[in-house]
Order: C-alpha cells, then structure tokens, then sequence
C-alpha cells in the first residue's frame, strides 16, 4: 500500500467537495433535515423524552438521499472528465484509489455529522433540558456507521456510470434495501395482489426467509443498539462487513480492464460474479449469527438505563444449560405511538427485549409487533393471547384524554406460555420479562398452598357480606399464577401435602378444627406466610377479635339464615410462634406522603417509609432490604411474646409519630353509631414504633410443643368419633420424630388489606396525571418477597426493586408548569369571586323573603301573598344570576384551557423554527471564511497592477504609444 498516493487522493477529493459551494449546500441540507426529524414529528414533544428516537426513525432515509450525493461524483466525475486514466496511471495499487476516495468520502460525512451533532445538541442543552451527552454520542456513532456502509455501497454505483445523475440514483437504489429493509413485511403483503404469488406470500417458511435476508442488510437492525446508548460489536461488525463486501466490488470494478476480456484476455465475469455473490451470502450469515451472539456490548449511557442487572443474566444464562429445551420466543405488540407517560415504558420493554435476545445466545427470541388499533394484527393478537388495545388517561396540552394503546407481550415454549396483557407504568419491566422467561422455560414450578379462609381469593360462590355473590379470582391469585403452581388447600381435612410456602390470609376465620389442621402444618417447619388483620377494609371478612358473621347472607342478618361459624383459638398460633397480632386495637401514624394530592387519607393508612423513620425497612432481611415505601389500612401491630424461645425479626416499623385506636371504636364508626369527630377523639398517641411485619424462626418451647400435640390428639379422636377419614396427623403433616424437632419458618405480617386488588391496582397506575399523584408504594414486592423467600427462591427479589429514569425536557415541562400553575391561580381566583357573587345572590333571595315576613302593617294573609310572589320573582332574578356566573365561570375555565394549549402549542413551534434557522448557519458560516480565505491566499504574492479589481487602473495610453 502507498500511503503517499492514498494520502495525496484523500486530499484532493476532500479539498475539492468543500472548494465548491454545492458542497456546502448538500450539508446545509443534510443538517437541517436531521434537525427537522429530531424535532418537528409529533412524536419528539408528546414522549417527552431527551433523546434522538425520532431522528434515529429517519436518519436511514435522510442518508439514503444524502450519501449518493457524495458518492455520486467519486468515480463518475473522473469519467466524465477523462482523469480517470491518469489515478490508474500512478504508482500505486487498485486498493490504494478506493481507499483514497472512500476515506474522502467518509471525512466528509464525518464534518456533515458533527455540524449535525452541534446543532442539535445547541438547541437541547438551550431550552430542552439536560440531555444525556454519553447517550448522543453513541447515537451519532451509529449514524457513522451505518453512512459507512451506505458510502461504500454508493461507490460501487459511482463505479458503474459516467453521467453523475445516473450515479446519485443508482446510488439510492443500491441503498434502498438498507433503508427500506424494515418495510418487509409490507412488500410480502403487495405480493397478494398477484395470484400467482399468493401462495409464496403466505407461506410462512418464505416470510421467514425474506425477513432473514433482508435483516441482515437492514440499517434499522445494525443501529438499534446505537440508538439505545448501546456500543455493540455485533452492530460494528454488521456494517464493517457490509463496507468489506462492498469496497471489496469497488476493486474488482476498477480492475476490470485486466479481466474483462478482449483480443488478447479471458472474460473472468463469471468468476467474479460467484465470488461476489459468496462473500454476499457469507456477510449476511455472519450477520445473522451476529444477532444472536454478541460478546460485546457496553451501556454508554450515563444512567446505565440498558443495562441488565447480575441476577437476570445469571439465569438467562443458565436457560442454555439444557439443549433439549426449544427457543422461549416472545411476541411482544406495542403502538407505534404512545402517550409522553407510557413513552419510557415502551422505550424500557424494548430495551430490554434487545438485550435479552442479545446475551441468550439464541435461546430467546424476539417478534417486535408494531400494532395499529383495528388492524389485522390487532384481532391476532386478542384472539392468539388476549392482547387488546388498553385505554390510558394522558394529559394533551393541559387536557385530560383518553387514548388506546397497545404494550403487552406473551411468552411462549413448548406448550406452556405467560401472557402480560399490558405493561403499565408502574410494573417493573425487568422483572416482569425475566420472570415470564423463566416461568416458561422450567419444567416444575414451585408450588404455594393458599389456605382456604373467609378472604375470597379464588373465584366461587361467597357467604360473606350483606349477600350472597359471585367472587372472581383475586388479583394477588392471579400474580401468583404468573410464577406459582397455585393450590387451594381445606384445613378442614388434615394438611398431608408439602408445599414450599403455605400463605394464610387471615387464619382467624377458621373453625376450631380447621384452625388445630394449619396450627399442625405450620408445626412441623412448612415455610408460611400469615396475613392477620385486626379490621380489614377492603376485604368483607371480619377482625381477629370479631366473631364470624351468620351464613346465608341478608336472611343471616336477621336471624333466618345459618348461624355463625365458630373461631379456632388463635391462642394455640400465637403460642406456637412466640408473637402475636393485638386483634383489639389499631395502629395509626401521622405521615401521609400524598398529602398534597390526596389530603383526605386519615392516619390509619399507615405508611412505612424510610423518609420518616431510617429503619422502616430492615435491610439486614433479602425481603426487605432496599425498600422505600410501603402502605397498610388500618393495620395491627406484631409483637413477640413474653420468654419466647423463638427468633423474633421485624420487617417493617412504624415511626414514632404514631398512636392507637380500639377495633371497638373502628367498628362503631364504621357502622355509623359514631361521627368523624368523635372517632378522632379517641386516637390515642402513644409516640411509640410499631412492628407490622416480622418473620419468625426457631424451635416453641417444650411445654407448647405438648400443648399442641394434645390439640391435634383431640382433633383426631373427635374426626374418628365422627366418622370421619381416618389420618394419622403426626406422620401425615410430615412432622418430624421427637429425636428431631422441627423449626417454624414463618412471616407474620399483621394487614391483610396490603393484598387487595386496590394495591395492586395502584402499583400499576404507578404515575397519575388525573389525580397529579406518582405513587411509589412497593407492596407487591414485599408481598412477592416474602413468599420467595419463604420457598428459598431468591431469583426475583433484587428485579423488582429495579427502576429505570429516562431524561426528559425538564425546561418545556417547567415552563408549562408554571404556565398551568399562573392559569390555575387565576382560575381559582375568579371561582372565588364567582362564588362570592352566587352566595351574594342567595343572600339577597333571602333577605327579601326576611323583610316581607318581618312586616307588621300586613295581616297574615296579604303577607302570604305578598311573599309567594316575591318569592317566585325573587328566586327567577337569583336563578337567572346563579345560570349567568356559572355560565361565565364555565367560559373562564375553557378560555384558561384555550390559552394553555397555546401555550404548549407556542413553545414547540419556537424549537420547531429553531430546528429550521439553527442548523445550517455553521456550515454557511464555514463556507464565507473558506470563500474569503481563498481570495485573500490567491491576492498573496501578486502584484496590484495585476489584480482585477485593483483600485488604481493604469491610464489609457494613445494609438502611437500603444503601437
């Protein structure tokens, strides 16, 4: 290789393009139509995200135009003008002139890109907010990439014409399928409309080959790590190679004269032409292997919002151990365009999709479905899974609207399969996705025993409450099912079977037999988790200390339906675990973290939260460590007993900010014998913490161990004596022998209201812009936690404490918000006045009607009258006013909207100008100091006489002289 002839070509292609002023005018316009594409799609401002995902749709088509404008004169231009002859003449190699004039070509790309990066980060770091630099970078890197690929492409046409116009649109033909590659699903379905090719078009084997093919050449396959902040190899070498295969053509054009044939040579086309179509074939395999394994990767971005977490890799990982299990795929459906709150949330899904086929080494496979609601992808979707569109509340220039929207996605292997219909914007997606992974992929799940108590977790028919009605399946069940083997146990025959967590939700609704059966399973060391709620609210069961209401609902009542079950003596558990749940009082705590948006919450609603008390949370525990958040409804307080020999370790406690109230007093006020008032009157403050959730281990002492096996004596002569199955309770329960005593293991959490659908619907909502709240409660993962600890599965705890920040433009969000914020003072400013003006009126109505009344000249009757009519008179003139300032209060509140959404409206089109008039000055700016840098270098060294414009011009001599 000559680097001397190399260097010499680079520089004279490269000082050449920027000599001219089109050169200048092809990057003014590459720059300003990437400008445009960052900013101006309505998907830029209604994401509301600090990033480069709009330009990054359309940079593949702004290079497919821009690129052959380079190109397009490399080898054309020397054609045209016979100089081509002389570069083969120099003394150098064919490989040295294509080198030369590609890294010309991508210098000069390079400068169109880096005027592009300035702009656009001029007009963010101005006026958008605090964009992510490490995230721009790398995005731009991909830009470069895929111009690489895109150059040596163009050059390849450039070698194949002499006329440049021909050359620009080869150039953009032989690109097209980088560009357009993503379109192919919708060019299979044009082949419908030819009969013959009908049946190709629907075969699936073909839609799979095409697909194959074309991904391995597509721009939007190799860029989208880039886009995501994502330095990959695979992404590198997918272009690399592209660029290898095409420079490679490049050469074997230029040397054609040698093997072309003639008079005296042998045509080598046919060689050439398998050759080429080898090293085709060979880069779009390398690609494909690519895609699937990739051993390098690097999150550039400064939050690290790609990035896996250690567990999740662990256990993708270790789905390869067993080759016999086939490929998990997931189908995941999402909207093209999604509301500015659920923008991150689709951005996080797909990341992590990406990163989960990148690092699974084929074992999982991705199918992205970008869905248009009322399409025919759409009904497959909910006809194959259950997917439909979801209708999500979003604010639209300080309006609230409802829009439908699809992003959900179903996991499938073998014959088992996980559905999440929809990933809402509080649901970890990290978890969410890992978890239905390898919920899919294992043979055996873990089983969890849910005792059957009062709480109506599982769909049936139920007694509780005024009536009779039909439960449906609770949605604590339903989470369960996504990673459990749900059983519903009866306590009311002997528990025989082993699972690896049993979960009671309030045990102290069961019968005394029933009762004596759990006491039996929890005794011999099955892991459990106890919910025991002194006053639920959200669930129709009854207290700890309460009795069991009368069966057959409203004829129970009053005395014609079943009387009450009896209780178990809840004595017999406590004595077991050494710690107990007070059934007579709640515990309540000022601190209401949502005050501002929800002011009506009492203090009952009691809020475990590390912002009050440092040791909320224990993190010494997998449960609880980490922790920020948590709420339980009038919730009791767990404690350990007095000389218990077990291990008493508190989970969640209270600050000291706290107080309690008798469950009497609760269920007075809450049946309507006592008032709000009197209710807060007898809180009492007590300033002490209070334990709501514990976990207990360790061996009951001796005495409690006879205690209880007399218990279940008992039990079992009285299911003898009744005819009863017959069981031997000591060897059934799979207690251990007297030489081995067992150790309970259980969790005691003393709120069952913590598991209604309430909470778990909360944790979805997650971000409210109806209610302005943005919950950050984490219920469902102490929930979660406890039984995965419990089953000694500890996979998942660390996933859903896991979240992901993605930037946004804090500077148009602050100055909307103080614009809605000046607008809604004004608005409650004139409500006031209005409301003044209304009681005003109302005040006179009545004032009228007083001094009629007030009359003593009147006898009783004219005075009747004369009020009847001036009570009508009166009440038109106060209707008609009341009408006209709530009509004029309406108008206010809609003129405020008006001038909000201009607003909004306002503000965006201001970046949208500036992404017009910003961008190209620099490179114009850039073109007059190189004009006026080459007139000044051409007058140095010249005399002025010879100058054309020189200010002196010589006097005109006569005919002699001149002769």
């Amino acid at each position: 290789m000559n680097l001397t002839v190399l260097t010499a070509i680079f520089k004279r292609d490269f000082v050449n393009y920027f000599a001219s002023a089109t050169g200048y005018v092809f990057i003014c316009v590459f720059v300003m139509l990437s400008s445009v594409a960052a900013f101006v799609p309505p998907g830029f401002f209604s994401n509301n995200l600090a990033n480069l995902d709009q330009l990054s749709s359309w940079m593949p088509y702004i290079l497919l135009v821009f690129v052959p404008a380079i190109t397009m004169s490399m080898w054309a231009e020397e054609k045209r003008r016979g100089t081509d002859e002389l570069l083969l003449t120099l003394p150098a190699t064919d490989s040295d002139v294509v080198l030369g004039k590609y890294l010309a070509g991508v210098a000069i790309f390079t400068v169109s890109l880096l005027f592009s990066m300035a702009s656009i980060l001029l007009i963010f770091q101005y006026g958008l907010g605090d964009p992510d630099l490490q995230l721009f970078v790398c995005t731009y890197i991909g830009y470069w990439f895929v111009g690489l690929a895109m150059l040596a492409t163009g050059m390849v046409a450039s070698f194949l014409t002499s006329n440049l116009t021909v050359g620009f649109i080869l150039g953009m033909l032989f690109n097209a399928p980088q560009a357009l590659a993503s379109t192919v699903d919708n060019a299979i379905g044009w082949l419908d409309a030819v009969p013959p090719l009908r049946g190709l078009a629907e075969a699936e084997w073909f839609r799979n080959l095409a697909r194959g093919v074309f991904s391995s050449f597509s721009a939007f396959d190799g860029f989208s790590d880039f886009a995501r902040g994502v330095l990959s190899l695979s992404g590198a070498l997918h272009f690399l190679c592209i660029v290898a295969l095409m420079l490679y053509l490049c050469m074997v054009l230029i040397g054609r004269r040698h093997w072309a044939g003639g008079d005296d040579g042998e045509s080598l086309w046919w060689h050439y032409l398998v050759r080429g179509l080898a090293l085709f074939l060979i880069v779009g395999g390398v690609n494909a292997v690519l895609r699937n394994y990739d051993p390098v990767r690097f999150d550039m971005t400064a939050d690290k919002t790609n990035s896996l977490l250690p567990q999740t890799k662990t256990l993708v990982a270790e789905l390869g151990d067993d080759d016999e299990t086939p490929p998990i795929k997931i189908d995941a459906y999402f909207s093209p365009e999604v509301p500015s709150e659920y923008a991150g949330q689709k951005r996080e899904l797909l990341s992590t999709l990406d990163e989960l086929r990148a690092i699974s080494k084929g074992k999982v496979v991705v199918v992205k479905h970008e869905v248009e609601n009322f399409s025919d992808e759409a009904a497959l979707a909910e006809r194959a899974y259950g997917i439909e569109a979801r209708s999500v509340s979003t604010r639209v220039r300080g309006e609230i609207e409802e829009e439908q929207i699809f992003l959900g996605a179903a996991f499938s292997c073998g014959l088992d399969k996980v559905v999440i219909p929809f990933f809402d914007k509080g649901i970890p997606v990290e978890y969410e996705v890992v978890r239905s992974i390898t919920t899919v992929a294992q043979q055996k799940r873990k089983r969890i025993g849910v005792v059957k108590t009062a709480t109506p977790l599982f769909s049936g028919f139920s007694m509780q409450g005024p009536s009779p009605s039909q439960t449906p399946e609770s949605r604590l069940v339903a989470e369960l099912k996504k990673q459990y083997d749900v059983v519903e146990v009866d306590p009311a025959n002997p528990i025989t079977d082993t699972f690896d967590v049993l979960l009671a939700v309030q045990p102290s609704s069961l019968t005394p037999d029933a009762l004596v059966n759990f006491v039996a399973a929890v005794k011999t060391g099955q892991p459990t988790a106890i919910f025991e709620d002194p006053a639920p609210v959200w669930w129709q069961v009854v207290g700890t200390d309460e009795p069991n209401r009368p069966g057959g609902g409203m004829m129970g009542m009053f005395g014609g339906g079943q009387p009450p079950a009896p209780k178990g003596d809840m004595q017999q558990l406590w004595s077991l675990l050494g710690a107990r749940v007070d059934g007579s009082q709640i515990v309540w705590q000022f601190h209401n973290p949502y005050e501002a948006s929800l002011p009506g919450l009492g203090p009952e609603y009691l809020f475990t939260d590390v912002a009050t008390a440092e040791n909320a949370f224990n993190n010494a525990s997998p449960i609880t460590k980490g922790l920020k958040q948590a709420l339980f409804v009038y919730a009791g307080a767990a404690s350990a007993t007095s000389g218990a020999e077990t291990e008493f370790l508190p989970l969640a406690v209270t600050s000291n900010l706290t107080g309690a109230i008798s469950t009497d007093t609760f269920q007075q006020f809450r049946t309507g014998r006592l008032d709000q008032s009197a209710f807060e009157q007898r809180r009492r403050k007590t300033g002490r913490t209070y334990i709501v959730a514990a976990k207990i281990t360790g061996a009951p002492p001796e005495e409690v161990e006879a205690q209880l096996d007399d218990d279940i004596d008992d039990e079992a002569l009285r299911a003898e004596a009744e005819g009863g199955a017959e069981a031997d309770l000591e060897t059934g329960s799979g207690e251990a022998s007297d030489d081995e005593q067992p150790e309970v293991n259980v969790v005691l959490v003393a709120d069952i209201d913590c598991l209604a659908s309430e909470i778990f619907n909360i944790r979805e909502i997650g971000d409210d812009e109806v209610l302005g709240v943005d919950f950050k409660l984490q219920n469902v993962s102490l929930i979660l936690n406890i039984l995965d600890d419990l089953a000694g599965d500890d996979r998942y705890i660390a996933l859903r404490k896991r979240t992901r920040d993605y930037r946004t433009l804090t500077q148009i969000e602050q100055a909307t918000e103080e614009f809605r914020e000046s607008t809604l003072d004004e608005d409650n400013a004139f409500r006031e006045g209005v409301e003044e003006e209304i009681a005003a009126a109302r005040t006179a109505y009545s004032d009228a009607i007083a001094k009629i009344m007030s009359r003593t000249d009147l006898d009783a009757v004219t005075k009747e009258q004369l009020r009847a009519r001036e009570e009508i008179r009166q009440a038109r003139i106060r209707d008609v006013k009341i009408t006209a300032l709530e009509q004029k209060r309406r108008k206010n509140t809609e003129q405020n909207q008006r001038e909000l959404a201009n607003y909004v409206r306002n503000v965006q089109d201001r970046y949208k100008a500036a992404a017009v008039i910003v961008p190209p000055i620099p490179p114009l700016l850039l073109g007059l100091w190189v004009y006026f840098r080459r007139r000044s270098m051409e007058k140095e060294g010249v005399s002025k006489d010879r100058l054309r414009y020189s200010r002196k011009q010589p006097k005109a001599k006569g005919a002699g002289e001149a002769a």
